[in-house]
């Protein structure tokens, strides 16, 4: 298709980029927030690729939220009917799924240090193409993004960036370049050229517009307004769904019992099951915008300053502050509770959002609890929990809780560990999480851990009842509770033979989260 665009004439290219929204819209079905951001810049896309020779010439897109048009102009539009299935293509872009897709992203903000490693290769090569990145205002609010923008424009060759302004990501974009629409002052003082276009929708007012940047070579912004289409259906809060659901309720009867309390994050509330408790409580949830670092550490600040903060992030987010976490939070003995989303496998979204690591991780770092719950009713007992004893904690608190479906009764009392099922063998089945509502044990006892760390006090004395152990984790690598157990019996110096029953150690692809876990040999 890519060809063939090339051959068009540029009066042909508005009924062009429309007949191909229309074909790219009855193909997808899935994930209608990513198709909205896709469809705002078509225009742009075909604008770009129109006047590139791509994938010659570089092209680099920030988080990969905008990347349908591309895939489609690239050789995939058929393909997306398989978009975010088992087997089908990815729902981001992948060097490995296309040579027109240059660099993959599931976390925002990191176009621009892409784009400047880009011109320090060429430089050194003596290589001569066009390099352009295009990134959304919401990933502007991530540090990373003036890290880079402040070094690239120090070191040699032509670039190009693109913001595509459409006042949001997931959630509204924050700050002050936004809400005083400062960006022009901003790139300026870093010593970038900058120009604005308004009609970012009209792909002929945008080829004027790259074609007078590109001539112009250095280090150059285009800042263009374009606007999303609203193709999604209102969010359903339906009771008694999801863990997602079950948090927000019972954070409803925390914050009107802690008026001083704060929730925390890095633009995450629309999809977290709390945004419709914003209106609610306006002051007391902070979005911060896309920028988890700064999350982490100004809930330290607040920490310190004797008020509670509690932090809600997804896992594969949470990766993105550890260095705050461990110094800011954990050295200092804060006591900060975090609500860690999408921990375990996510599904669709695959391996960029996969809630993984961060069980061993975690794990690693002193003065941290962590808890995992097996469903509704532990996630709101632990809710209850921490809320009651936050002002004596010693380091930080995580709750863990994946991205599915969850029962809820009688919310009870919470406890580190509790029998699932207990058949007088020699043999356990240790599960924590979601997992111990879905695993079958068999001819084993089997013992949930609601806690794994500290591990439960009482618990060397009841493995010495066990000749043998399994481990049932969703995490990877040999952390998480398989480590810690393991250095129990190490420690303890018990005779019991430890068998482990987790992620393979490899990047998880997308599909259906149960089809997942069952191929992973972690449910039945």
């Amino acid at each position: 298709m890519i060809e063939r665009l090339r051959n068009i004439d540029p009066l042909d290219l508005t009924a062009f980029t429309n007949g191909l929204k229309e074909e790219i819209v009855a193909r997808v079905t899935d994930k209608i927030s990513h198709l909205e951001s896709s469809l705002a810049v078509a225009e742009l896309t075909v604008a770009l690729h129109y006047l590139l020779s791509t994938p010659k010439d570089l092209l680099i897109w920030d988080v990969g939220h905008q990347g349908y048009v591309h895939k489609a102009l690239t050789g995939r539009l058929d393909a997306l009917n398989t978009q975010r299935t088992k087997e089908g293509i990815s729902g981001f872009l992948k060097r490995d799924e296309s040579p027109y897709d240059f660099f993959g992203a599931g976390h925002a903000s990191t176009s621009l240090s892409v784009l400047t490693g880009a011109c320090i290769a060429d430089a050194a090569a003596g290589r001569r193409r066009k390099r352009v990145a295009v990134i959304g205002d919401g990933s502007m609010t991530g540090g990373q993004s003036f890290e880079a923008l402040n070094h690239l424009a120090t070191t040699a060759g032509d670039a190009l960036v693109i913001l595509n302004d459409n006042d949001g990501s997931i959630d509204s974009t924050v700050g002050a370049l936004h809400e005083y629409n400062s960006y022009g002052g901003y790139i300026q003082s870093l010593g970038w050229e900058y120009s604005y276009l308004e009609k970012g929708n009209d792909v002929l007012s945008l080829l004027e517009s790259l074609k007078a940047v590109i001539d112009r070579g250095g280090k150059q912004l285009l800042h263009i307004r374009t606007s999303k289409p609203n193709l999604s259906k209102s969010k359903s809060y339906e009771p008694g769904t999801t863990f997602q659901w079950w948090a927000a309720e019972q954070m409803k009867k925390i914050l009107k019992s802690n008026q001083q309390l704060r929730v925390f994050s890095p633009a995450m509330f629309a999809s977290s099951g709390f945004g419709p408790l914003r209106d609610e409580f306006p002051e007391q949830f902070i979005d911060t915008g896309i920028n988890e670092p700064h999350t982490a550490t100004a809930a330290a600040g607040m920490a310190a300053s004797g008020g509670r903060a509690w932090v809600h992030i997804y896992s594969t987010f949470l990766q993105r502050a550890m260095d705050q976490v461990i110094h800011d939070i954990a050295l200092q003995n804060l006591p900060v509770i975090f609500l860690v989303d999408r921990a375990g496998l996510v599904g669709a979204d695959g391996p960029t959002h996969h809630g993984v690591f961060d069980a061993g991780f975690l794990a690693d770092v002193p003065n941290t609890t962590i808890w995992n719950p097996r469903n509704g009713d532990e996630l709101q007992a632990m809710m209850v929990e921490a809320a009651s004893i936050q002002d004596s904690l010693e380091g930080p608190l995580f709750i863990r809780y994946p991205k599915a479906k969850t029962a809820c009764g009688t919310p009870e009392k919470f406890e580190p560990m509790k029998w699932m099922s207990q058949k007088e063998s020699n043999s356990l089945l240790l599960s924590t999480g979601a997992l111990s509502s879905h695993v079958e044990s068999g001819v084993f006892d089997h013992l949930h851990l609601g806690q794994v760390k500290p591990l439960p006090e009482n618990l060397p004395q009841l493995l010495k009842d066990y000749s043998n152990v399994l481990v049932v984790e969703e995490s990877i690598g040999n952390g998480g509770l398989f480590g810690g157990l393991a250095g129990l019996v190490a420690d303890k110096d018990l005779e019991v033979k430890l068998v482990k029953r987790k992620i393979s150690d490899e990047f998880t692809n997308h599909g259906n989260r149960h089809e997942l876990l069952k191929e992973l040999g972690l449910i039945p």
